[in-house]
């Protein structure tokens, strides 16, 4: 695995609950009928790269 994969327990509870409240938005957008929620999608991936930067000093 490499050096800068992040799991979910390398996250703190501030970032968790991002990426929870992020799903959950997404989740809801396709329940009332889209196909798809890149913005739920995007803001995960931007969560995950901001607790890289974090973990790994700011690099």
């Amino acid at each position: 695995m490499p050096k800068d994969d992040i799991t979910w327990d390398d996250l703190n509870g501030a970032e968790k609950r991002a990426i929870l409240r992020a799903d959950a938005r997404g989740a809801w957008q396709i329940f009332r009928g889209a196909s798809s929620a890149p913005g739920a999608d995007r803001r995960v991936e931007a969560v995950y790269e901001q607790a890289r930067k974090r973990i790994n000093g700011g690099k």
